[in-house]
């Protein structure tokens, strides 16, 4: 009796699980159907950077904001990415990524790309600050997990929301991680094969504060001993790659790059090392070499291309002064996308296009799709409400009158005189528009030397339909050495006007 018991109590567990387990399959592909990729959007947006990838792409390039940051100042303000496209023009690159971005977060985006694109080459962003236990603990991380989330392939769709809904993932508040790298300061113990006065980062650190950097009176200075601090606990640390996350994160890239057959280049980005010698001293670039040589060692014996950029920027051409980052002036981005570009030359040896850094700038002919890729002004206009091609176009209104701008300077045209300028570009607009109007300008910070405005309602463009616009203008054979010529759309009228897919031509 008790036997038959034990067995009807042991088939009615295992039908509540059948049903429960069917109900999740019905319930699974209900959501999946009508509801995950809403949610994908809304708690992922990620993944529409991977999903607007070009089909005519074979090569990508991940990383974060040393990628696209650039400074007012920068004549050419293109990504690293596009940058390293002027050596390969017959490739599209596309590129990835956004700011805090770290090899955790690439190797999800990676796994989302469909295994029926035609990318060979994924060149991936090695942030040497990523494996630093102020990143890997960093209070954006919390977020960082959030996002991806809904597009982690390994689990049912209904599975990630469930996860997403109860905060399944890595959620530690900001205290707890603060308590995280503090501890690791003060844990971990620095090896040096030489003599060296201090064990830990903590103990490091504090002893900078208390001696300080002097100024060259003798005083103490408050923000260069602010910042060598900042150096300290930025890159005096050890790989560890046995523990390191990033260490298995970039595995794990290498293993999914041989799986899919793609060609893997790991941009290993500069750091500031003439700072970080002059503030604090040769022990601490030491460190960073050391971490340099293992992760260029331990990626190159797994099969990457991983190219040394750690001291190819100086001082002088870092942006941020006040702080540790992989921000870099148009010198410095240019610096680094030739050396990528020249480690990829075994791959597309047909394909490069020798040129030298000053000949990327001096050029006579310049083109913008609006995708985001190159850089001119007024960026913030760029909307995915309407496109001509691409996902992208211009929305230029009241509140953004200007489209964006084309600026380069008149001495750095490619051409030993120029007078014309051809202008090629697709306007869209949805009510009828008089005020609209295509600027050219010479601006050498004087009163203008030349201005041309032409109205665009002289075209009798048709509403809402794309349309060409092209225009010739002669300019003035005198033009300002030191000049800016600067190209725009400009409407002062409330009801958006679209730009999109600008060529333009000197001759």
């Amino acid at each position: 009796m008790n036997f038959t018991m034990n067995f009807s109590n042991k088939n009615l567990f295992l039908v509540r699980v059948l049903v429960v387990g069917i109900a999740f399959y019905l319930m699974n592909l209900v959501y999946a159907k009508f509801f995950f990729e809403k949610d994908i959007l809304n708690y992922s947006p990620l993944i529409s950077q991977i999903r607007e990838i070009p089909d005519s792409s074979e090569i990508i390039y991940f990383g974060e904001s040393s990628n696209i940051t650039f400074s007012p100042a920068d004549l050419d303000k293109r990504s690293i990415a596009s940058l390293i496209n002027d050596y390969y023009p017959d490739k599209d690159i596309a590129q990835v990524g956004k700011g805090a971005l770290h090899a955790g977060i690439y190797k999800v985006l990676l796994e989302n790309i469909p295994e029926t694109s035609k990318i060979k080459t994924i060149i991936v962003t090695l942030n040497l600050r990523s494996f630093d236990a102020n990143w890997i603990y960093s209070n954006l991380e919390t977020g960082l997990q959030k996002e991806i989330v809904m597009i982690k392939p390994d689990f049912p769709p209904l599975f990630r929301r469930f996860v997403l809904s109860f905060k399944g993932y890595d959620n530690k508040s900001e205290d707890q991680r603060k308590r995280q790298f503090l501890t690791d300061w003060r844990s971990t113990k620095l090896i040096f094969p030489f003599s060296f006065p201090y064990q830990t980062v903590t103990d490091w650190d504090k002893a900078m504060n208390n001696t300080g950097i002097l100024d060259s009176a003798g005083k103490r200075d408050p923000a260069n001993t602010e910042l060598a601090c900042h150096f300290i606990k930025t890159y005096a640390f050890q790989i560890d790659t046995l523990k390191n996350p990033r260490i298995k994160d970039f595995d794990d890239i290498v293993k999914l790059a041989h799986k899919r057959g793609w060609n893997i280049v790991f941009n290993l980005l500069a750091e500031n090392t003439d700072k970080a010698n002059k503030l604090v001293g040769k022990e601490l670039t030491w460190l960073m070499h050391q971490n340099r040589d293992l992760l260029v060692k331990r990626y190159t014996s797994l099969g990457a291309i991983v190219v040394d950029n750690l001291e190819c920027v100086s001082d002088s051409d870092f942006i941020d002064k006040g702080w540790t980052t992989e921000h870099y002036f148009e010198t410095g981005r240019k610096i680094i996308a030739k050396n990528v570009a020249l480690s990829m030359k075994p791959l597309y040896f047909q394909d490069f296009a020798d040129i030298n850094i000053d000949s990327m700038r001096t050029r006579s002919c310049f083109s913008n799709d609006c995708e985001g890729r190159t850089i001119w002004s007024q960026m913030q206009t760029l909307t995915t409400e309407i496109a001509h091609s691409g996902k992208r176009s211009s929305k230029v209104f009241k509140d953004d009158q200007y489209s964006i701008t084309f600026e380069w300077p008149v001495q750095e045209i490619l051409l030993d005189s120029f007078d014309s300028v051809d202008i090629d570009f697709f306007y869209r607009q949805h009510l009828k528009n008089e005020e609209s109007a295509l600027f050219l300008i010479i601006d050498d910070g004087s009163p203008v030397n030349f201005s041309y405005r032409k109205s665009l309602s002289d075209f009798n463009i048709p509403l809402d339909i794309w349309t060409n616009i092209h225009e010739v203008l002669k300019l003035p054979k005198k033009k300002p050495k030191n000049g800016i010529i600067k190209i725009f759309v400009m409407n002062p009228e409330s009801e958006p006007v679209y730009i999109d897919d600008w060529l333009i031509r000197f001759y």
